[in-house]
């Protein structure tokens, strides 16, 4: 109690200390920063000494507050500090009290400690006093037992002696109740054992049976599904042959339909094409329109002209000549309103040229047969003879056309006939010729045909051409007037060949050429040679008349082509009716054979389910031989005789096993015992002393053992009660009171830091105010005279002169951060006394090493002036 009254004592002393600092610092600061500013200097202009007197008014106010702020702070810190030690007192108190519990725990553990070593005390000295007590008995004992090392030999030999006999005798009898008990055990048990054999023996057969009988249902069953097997695989086989016969003969049905089918398509497109071809003929024009008078003209001509007349001219038939015009000019108009018609196949059909430019072999045929036909049915009405065609004369007109054309010669080229005479060894080479001047070639047969048509209606129809004037000669030419009469010795026109030709060289660039010879094997040409006339037509000579030159190429009949095209469309259409009944019938036997073939196969695919059921059957009952042997037989069970003599051989066994552990048991314990006395014979032999220092020796032994027990014992006693101790010294005192009490002063601490920030705005607020009215008025009074520079106001005075004389750094007020906190108490204030110390260096005004704002205008004021200062500080 008394330290802590001594403690309190001192905490005061230095309480006081601190204020007595805080106050005398707070009065010197304030005596310094409100020293008035002196008097204007002379010299200065009026409106410095308005700024001037302004800043001295400002800073007195600041120095009031600066101190007024001190004050203020000096009394709450003083009442802080005051209201801390009490705080710190009554913590004091509370841990104080704490100690006393914790020292009065610490006490126990002492007293606990002191008692358990009293106990210990107590106890070592009552069995130290046996002890000793017992080692003079043993001394006293000994001294008649004192023994030779000879005499301990002599005596350890004899009780091995007698332990070995004893063990040995133990044995034997052991043996033999061992032996009797296995004696009695197999006399009582071998007569249940043959039983127990015979019956189970009995067991076994029945069971064999049972499997047998099983095993012969289950073999039974895969036979059955063997021969289930064997009627399916055979039905399988006969499907599939049915399948296959069936798949032959439908087979054979689909083809028969697809030959039909093929026969149908056949015959469907050749009478497409035979329907096209009569189409065609009916389309094309295949003969010329020629009036009853043109006819009727050329009859009276044959009758009234002279036998060597070739032309039918004004001169010698006037009047036939007149009609003739007429017929000729009626026939072109009908022809003209008819029209040329070209079939589409000869319109798709091109024709070929020849590098000479005349016509291929093959057209020039087609383009002779066509001009016969036109021709032909004239000269027929006429009743003059009609045109044939000859290898030779379709060759013969050929190579007329080649030496045209090569002669650029577009009429009647002697040369060429010429040739042609000599090769063929000819009389005559009849020729008409048609010619336009048309440049573009023919391409196709109806090109040829049309040209061919246009030749023949203007050269028979030429009597209303030059004016009426023609002579008729190509006409009499091409209908073979010339030789009607018997008596004529003209050779005539019997074969004809036509040819067409394209030069372009020429002005009449298209000729088409009607060439004719005479048929020298002709009745009236060999009357002729007969009458003596000396023609080579017929004779060797004449090679058109030799061998194939002289066989003839047919010349198709429009009418009958077009019959014949008719009775061959009526054939064929039979024939597709026919096909078609022929189709559906072979259709009809395939769609039999199809749905035989179906029905065989759905067969086959039922049997053939069959069957792999079948399979799944056998190798079920093969995969599942021995369950199934097992399922049925079961498992062997024992009888009751086999479950009764075993049940009395059990009984008999637990007795026997019970003997046999009673008389083990019986045998290990007195062997045990025997062990133990031989042990305990041989250490009491051992330890018969020899000497009795040796004893003595032993017994001191004892001694030391019961005091190093009894030291390790009170060890132990002080290492607990230590432990103890450590332990309630080193537990935290809980005491929320004085968590309370820390709380206030922090409370306080933070209650006194916002004080000082409250003043510190104030002063601050103040600061700012008084530089925004000192910038005022410099501003207003001369505002070249006030500048800032760097964020702090300067002030700038001028001689009279108006120069710069001299410029004074902004003053920086000084406020009063807080008083000096006093040294508070030990562990509560230490942060609080630290805090504003530090406050209270950073922000208190050193007034011996810094001047006054008054210092500063009076220095500067005599620096101006060249007046000193009398009482200057020495430090700046």
């Amino acid at each position: 109690m008394s330290m802590k009254k001594g403690s309190h004592k001192i905490l005061k002393s230095v309480a006081l200390a601190g204020a007595l600092t805080a106050t005398g610092a707070v009065a010197t600061t304030a005596h310094a920063d409100t020293t008035k500013a002196s008097a204007p200097v002379q010299g200065v202009a009026s409106t410095d000494q308005q700024l001037t007197n302004l800043k001295s008014r400002q800073t007195a106010n600041e120095s009031a507050v600066a101190s007024s702020n001190a004050t203020t702070m000096s009394a709450a810190t003083t009442s802080a500090n005051s209201q801390i030690a009490d705080l710190n007192n009554q913590i004091k108190e509370r841990q104080a009290s704490d100690a006393v519990t914790q020292q009065n725990k610490i006490d126990q553990v002492n007293k606990d400690a002191q008692t358990a070593t009293n106990t210990e005390n107590s106890a070592y000295s009552s069995a130290f006093t046996k002890q000793v007590a017992a080692n003079d008995a043993k001394l006293k004992a000994a001294q008649a037992k004192v023994v030779t090392e000879q005499q301990e030999k002599q005596e350890t030999t004899q009780e091995n002696t007698d332990f070995q006999k004893q063990t040995d005798n133990l044995a034997t009898e052991h043996n033999s109740k061992l032996s009797k008990i296995n004696t009695d055990y197999q006399s009582q048990t071998d007569p249940i054992s043959q039983k127990l054999t015979e019956a189970k023996k009995a067991d076994q057969d029945h069971y064999n049976q049972k499997v047998a009988n099983a095993t012969k249902q289950v073999d039974d069953r895969i036979d059955d599904a063997n021969n289930t097997i064997n009627q399916a695989q055979k039905m399988v086989n006969d499907d599939q042959s049915d399948v296959n016969n069936k798949q032959n003969a439908d087979k054979t049905a689909q083809s028969d339909v697809q030959n039909k089918q093929s026969t149908l398509n056949n015959d469907q497109n050749t009478l497409k094409q035979v329907q096209q071809e009569f189409d065609d003929l009916k389309e094309t024009t295949n003969h010329i329109i020629v009036p009853q008078d043109y006819i009727d003209v050329w009859k009276e001509y044959v009758k009234i002209k002279k036998p060597n007349d070739q032309e039918l001219t004004v001169a010698k038939f006037p009047e036939l000549h007149s009609k003739n015009i007429k017929a000729c000019t009626e026939a072109k108009r009908l022809n003209k309103a008819a029209g040329f018609h070209a079939s589409s196949s000869d319109e798709n059909t091109p024709i070929t040229l020849t590098p000479e430019g005349t016509l291929s072999r093959e057209d020039t045929v087609k383009a002779t047969q066509y001009a016969v036909q036109l021709i032909n049915p004239v000269r027929k009405a006429i009743g003059t003879t009609q045109y044939r065609i000859t290898n030779a004369s379709i060759d013969i007109a050929m190579q007329v056309g080649q030496v045209n054309r090569a002669d650029n010669d577009w009429g009647h080229d002697m040369n060429a006939h010429q040739k042609a005479k000599d090769k063929w060894g000819l009389d005559t080479v009849g020729e008409s010729v048609y010619a336009t001047s048309g440049k573009t070639p023919y391409k196709t047969l109806a090109d040829l045909k049309h040209g061919v048509y246009d030749a023949v209606i203007d050269l028979l129809f030429e009597g209303n051409t030059d004016d009426g004037k023609s002579d008729n000669g190509h006409t009499t030419d091409l209908l073979n007037v010339r030789c009607a009469d018997p008596d004529s010795a003209l050779e005539g026109t019997d074969f004809l060949g036509v040819s067409y030709e394209n030069n372009q060289n020429i002005t009449w660039s298209t000729a088409i050429r009607f060439v004719s010879i005479v048929d020298g094997k002709s009745d009236r040409m060999q009357n002729l040679r007969k009458k003596g006339y000396r023609y080579k037509a017929g004779t060797l000579a004449d090679k058109s008349a030799q061998g194939s030159n002289y066989d003839q190429i047919a010349v198709p009949n429009p009418n009958e082509t077009a019959k014949k095209l008719q009775d061959q469309i009526s054939q064929l259409q039979a024939k597709v009716d026919d096909d078609i009944q022929n189709l559906n019938t072979s259709k009809g036997k395939a769609n039999v054979t199809t749905n035989a073939l179906k029905a065989a196969k759905d067969k086959l695919a039922n049997d053939e389910k069959a069957l792999t059921k079948a399979h799944d059957r056998l190798n079920n009952l093969k995969n599942n031989h021995d369950k199934m042997i097992h399922d049925i037989a079961g498992d062997p069970t024992p009888s009751q005789d086999v479950k009764n003599l075993q049940a009395q051989l059990n009984q008999i066994k637990s007795a026997y096993d019970n003997t046999v552990k009673s008389e083990n048991e019986r045998y290990e314990t007195k062997l045990n015992d025997l062990k133990k006395n031989h042990e305990a014979k041989l250490a009491e032999i051992a330890a018969q002393p020899t000497s009795l220092a040796e004893l003595q020796s032993q017994l001191q032994a004892k001694l030391d053992t019961l005091k190093a027990k009894h030291d390790a014992k009170l060890k132990q006693i002080t290492d607990d009660a230590n432990a103890k101790i450590a332990a309630i010294k080193s537990q935290k005192v809980n005491d929320p009171e004085i968590d309370k009490l820390n709380a206030q002063i922090d409370q306080i601490k933070s209650d006194l830091a916002k004080k000082q920030q409250e003043l510190d705005s104030q002063y601050e607020a103040l600061k700012t105010k008084n530089q925004a009215e000192y910038n005022a008025l410099a501003n207003k009074l001369n505002s070249s005279t006030k500048a800032v520079v760097n964020g702090s106001a300067q002030q700038v005075f001028t001689s009279r002169s108006g120069k710069v004389a001299y410029v004074i750094p902004g003053h920086q007020s000084i406020a009063t951060r807080g008083a000096v906190k006093t040294v508070s108490e030990q562990n509560n204030s230490d942060s609080l006394s630290k805090e504003f110390q530090s406050q209270n260096n950073n922000r208190l005004p050193q007034t011996g090493n810094q001047s006054s704002l008054a210092m500063v205008l009076l220095g500067a004021a005599a620096a101006m002036f060249g007046v000193g200062l009398a009482g200057k500080k020495k430090e700046y």
